[in-house]
C-alpha cells in the first residue's frame, strides 16, 4: 500500500512528534525529579557531615578537658585542692561555651572542687538560689573542710578569676560521690558519658563526660568531670534543617528523641524533656520514626495519611565519640525540590502542543516540496554513512532547507574525501568500532612501597645549571630505575624532585614482593656507590641516598580525570613509608624498613633493630629497622656480611642492656661499642638517652616510644 507523501510525512511527523514530545517530557521530568532527589540526598548527606563535624568540634574538646584535667590531677594531686588548682580548671574551660562546668570529687572524704562559667541567661545560683552578684562571671564552689574542722560549701563569684565579686556559704548536702556520673566513671577506664539529664542549677538538658583518677597505690583517688549543654547541638540542628518545611530530629538509646527543630514559624526548639519518650507534637516526625524503627533504612520515602503529601527522609546514626552516637533524622517535603519542576514540566507541555499544531500545519505545507529532491538526499547521505564516497553530488532546489542540505551533504561529502587521503576510511571504521577507553578505578592490594631520597641535595644543586642538572639525574634515575625494575620487576610510580617512589605487587602480581622491594633498595645504593665512583669529574656527586620501605594494604589503580589518568597507590601505607624514609637523616641510616617489612624479611636479610618510634604525622608506634645487606650475598660488594653480623651482636647486647633499663652499662657499652659502629650516629643517639636515663630514669610504665616531632 503506498500513500502520498504529504499525507505520510504529515501523518509520521505527527505520530512521532507527539510520541517523542512525550517520551522527552517525561524524560526530562523523571530526570529532573532524580536529580531533585539525588540533590535531597546530597544535601542530606552534606547536613549529616555538617552535624558530624559540628559534634566533633562540641564533644572532642570536652573528651581532652576531661583527660587533661585528670592526668593534672594524677601528676599533682594536691594541686586540686588548693586554688591553682581551681584557677587551672578556670583556664582549661576559658573559651569553650558548650562546657558549663569543670569538678573533681575525692572518694574519701566526698570533697568536691567545681567552675562554673555562667551561662547569660543564668540569673540565679548557690544554695539559696540568691541573685547572681553584677559582673560575675566564673563561680568557685568548694566542698571542703573548714578551720572548725566541719566541711563547708562554699561559693566564690568571679569576674574574672582571682577578681571576686561575692561569695556564699551553706551545710554541705550534696556529695558528688553519689551522682551518676560518678558511679559510672568508677567503673569504666576511660571518659564515661553519662545519660542526659537536667542540670538542677540551670534547668536545662545537659550530659557529664567524666574519668577516673587513681592513686599510685591503685587505689581510687576521685573522678574527673565535665558537664556538657545541649545548647550548642539544638543551634547545629537548627543550621542544617532543609527547607522551609523541613524538619530535623535525633534520636538516643532506644529511639528516645532527644531534640528536635521544626518547620519555620512553628515552636521549633524542643527537648525530650519535653516531649517524651518516643512522643512528639509533631506527626511527621513521628510518623518517620516509627516507620524508620521498622525498616532502617539509611534513606527512605513515605506518605503522610494526613495531607497526602510525600516526604523524603534519612535516618542514621552518627560516628560515636566517646561513647555519643545518637541517630540523626532529616525530612523534607519531596515538593520542596520537585514542586517547581513540576509546574515548569506543565508550562512546557502546553507550550510543545501549540508548537505542535503549528509544525504539522507547516509540514503538511512543505511537505510536496520536499518529495522530489528528498529521497535524492537521503540515498546521497546513506552513501556517505557507509563511507563511499565516490562520485559528485551535485543538486539545487529552490527550497532553502533542501538547497542548503544538499550543499551541506555535498561539503561533507568533498570534506571526507579529502580527510581520507590522510587518514584511510578502513582504519576510521577500525578506530571506531575497536575503541576501548581506559576506565577510572582502583582496587586494594597489599604493596611493598619505597621512597627514596638523596642526602642534601638542595645545597648541591643551588648554583647547578638546570640543563646539566637534568642530564646528570637522569642518569641517577635511570640507575635507580634499573634496579628497581629487574629486582621483582618494580613499578616506579613518580619521580618528586630528586625523591622516587615506587612498589611492588602491581599491576602485575608478586607475592615475593617484599624480598624484592629489600634486594632493590640493596641493589640501587650499590649501584649509587659505583655511580658516584664514576662521576668523580662532576661537581653533583658523589650523591647518597636514603631509602625507606613499609608493607600494608593501599588502593592501586588508575586516578585523575577522563582527560588525564595516572597509575598510582593511594593510602596510610604510602604516607608512612614516606615517613620512614624521612627518619635516616635522624639515625644516620641508609635504608629504614617498618616492622612488618623486617617480620617478613628476616630470614633472608640482615637487619638491625633502631628504635620505636610515632612519626610526625601519625598516631601509633612502629618499630623500625636499618636494612644492611642480602645474606645471600657472597660477594660482599656492598657490605661485609659476617663483619656486620659481628657488629649487629654487640649492638643487640647493648640494646638488651637498654631494654633491660640498666642505663649505666648500657650507656657503657654504647660507648665501648662507638669506635667499631658503621652508624656512629645512631650509637650516639642512645648513649646521649641512656645518660639522660641515669639521671632521669622514665616513669614505671614506659613504652620505650619516641614520639618525633619532625620529619
Amino acid at each position: 500500500m503506498k500513500i502520498r507523501l504529504q499525507i505520510g510525512v504529515t501523518a509520521a511527523f505527527t505520530t512521532i512528534a507527539v510520541v517523542m514530545l512525550g517520551v522527552t517530557v517525561a524524560f526530562l521530568y523523571e530526570s529532573n525529579r532524580n536529580l531533585a532527589l539525588q540533590t535531597a540526598r546530597a544535601e542530606m548527606e552534606n547536613a549529616r557531615q555538617k552535624t558530624v563535624d559540628g559534634l566533633i568540634n562540641v564533644i572532642l574538646p570536652v573528651g581532652q578537658v576531661v583527660t587533661t584535667t585528670a592526668d593534672m590531677i594524677n601528676s599533682f594531686p594536691g594541686a586540686i585542692s588548693e586554688p591553682t588548682g581551681g584557677s587551672v580548671m578556670a583556664s582549661q574551660i576559658k573559651g569553650l561555651s558548650q562546657i558549663y562546668g569543670l569538678f573533681f570529687g575525692f572518694e574519701d572524704d566526698g570533697r568536691f572542687f567545681q567552675v562554673v562559667q555562667i551561662p547569660e541567661e543564668l540569673k540565679t545560683f548557690g544554695p539559696n538560689n540568691s541573685p547572681i552578684p553584677d559582673q560575675s562571671r566564673i563561680i568557685y564552689r568548694t566542698i571542703d573542710y573548714a578551720m572548725s574542722g566541719d566541711k563547708l560549701d562554699t561559693y566564690i563569684y568571679q569576674s574574672d578569676w582571682g577578681t571576686v565579686t561575692g561569695k556564699e556559704y551553706s551545710e554541705v548536702t550534696y556529695d558528688p560521690r553519689s551522682r551518676t556520673w560518678y558511679e559510672g566513671a568508677k567503673q569504666k577506664d576511660g571518659v564515661f558519658v553519662s545519660p542526659f539529664y537536667t542540670f538542677n542549677s540551670t534547668n536545662k538538658p545537659g550530659v557529664t563526660f567524666a574519668k577516673r583518677v587513681m592513686n599510685p597505690d591503685g587505689s581510687l583517688m576521685g573522678v574527673v568531670g565535665v558537664d556538657l549543654t545541649l545548647d550548642s547541638v539544638t543551634k547545629i540542628l537548627g543550621d542544617i534543617r532543609i527547607g522551609d518545611e523541613g524538619r530535623v530530629f535525633m534520636l538516643g538509646k532506644e529511639n528516645r528523641v532527644l531534640a528536635y527543630n521544626g518547620p519555620y514559624g512553628s515552636n521549633t526548639n524542643e527537648t525530650f524533656f519535653k516531649i517524651g519518650n518516643r512522643e512528639i507534637k509533631d506527626p511527621i516526625v513521628s510518623r518517620a520514626i516509627t516507620y524508620w524503627a521498622s525498616n532502617p533504612d539509611t534513606f527512605f520515602e513515605f506518605v503522610d495519611e494526613t495531607d497526602g503529601k510525600k516526604y523524603l527522609a534519612s535516618a542514621a546514626a552518627i560516628p560515636e565519640t566517646f561513647g555519643v552516637a545518637p541517630v540523626l533524622g532529616l525530612i523534607v517535603p519531596e515538593n520542596e525540590f520537585v514542586g517547581d519542576i513540576k509546574a515548569t514540566t506543565q508550562n512546557v507541555l502546553k507550550i510543545a502542543t501549540a508548537i505542535l499544531i503549528f509544525t504539522i500545519i507547516l509540514i503538511a505545507i512543505i511537505s510536496r516540496m520536499l518529495s522530489r529532491q528528498i529521497n535524492a538526499v537521503a540515498a546521497e547521505a546513506e552513501k556517505i554513512g557507509q563511507f563511499d564516497l565516490g562520485g559528485d553530488f551535485d543538486m539545487e532546489s529552490h527550497i532553502y532547507e533542501v538547497d542548503a542540505l544538499s550543499k551541506a551533504v555535498a561539503n561533507m561529502k568533498l570534506s571526507l574525501k579529502s580527510f581520507g587521503a590522510y587518514v584511510p576510511a578502513d582504519l576510521v571504521k577500525s578506530i571506531i568500532s575497536n575503541g576501548n577507553p581506559v576506565e577510572i578505578g582502583g582496587e586494594s592490594r597489599e604493596l611493598s612501597i619505597m621512597f627514596t631520597d638523596i642526602e642534601g641535595f638542595t645545597a648541591k644543586t643551588e648554583n647547578y645549571s638546570p640543563t646539566d642538572l637534568a642530564h646528570e639525574l637522569s642518569n641517577y634515575f635511570a640507575a635507580m630505575e634499573q634496579q628497581i625494575t629487574i629486582n621483582g620487576n618494580g613499578t616506579i610510580d613518580k619521580y618528586i624532585g630528586d625523591a622516587i617512589m615506587a612498589f611492588w605487587n602491581a599491576p602485575t602480581s608478586d607475592p615475593d614482593h617484599v624480598d624484592h622491594a629489600c634486594k632493590a633498595a640493596l641493589a640501587c645504593r650499590l649501584a649509587g656507590r659505583r655511580l658516584n665512583s664514576i662521576s668523580q669529574d662532576s661537581s653533583l656527586f658523589p650523591l647518597y641516598t636514603r631509602f625507606g620501605l613499609h608493607t600494608d594494604h593501599v588502593v592501586v589503580g588508575n586516578v585523575g580525570s577522563e582527560n588525564r589518568l595516572q597509575y598510582t597507590a593511594l593510602g596510610e601505607a604510602v604516607n608512612l613509608a614516606s615517613r620512614i624514609e624521612g627518619l635516616n637523616k635522624i639515625y644516620g641510616t641508609r635504608i629504614l624498613v617498618s616492622e612488618a617489612i623486617a617480620n617478613r624479611a628476616s630470614d633472608n636479610f640482615l637487619l638491625r633493630y633502631v628504635d620505636r618510634v610515632v612519626p610526625l604525622g601519625t598516631s601509633l608506634p612502629i618499630d623500625i629497622y636499618e636494612l644492611i645487606g642480602d645474606r645471600d650475598d657472597t660477594t660482599n660488594a656492598l657490605v661485609d656480611i659476617a663483619a656486620q653480623e659481628i657488629e649487629i651482636a654487640t649492638w643487640d647486647a647493648c640494646m638488651d642492656l637498654y631494654h633491660d633499663q640498666k642505663w649505666a652499662a648500657a650507656h657503657d657499652a654504647f660507648k665501648a661499642h662507638l669506635g667499631a659502629a658503621t652508624t656512629p650516629k645512631l650509637v650516639e643517639i642512645y648513649i646521649e638517652r641512656c645518660r639522660e636515663f641515669v639521671d632521669h630514669p622514665p616513669e614505671k610504665n614506659w613504652d620505650e616510644v619516641n614520639h618525633l616531632t619532625r620529619k
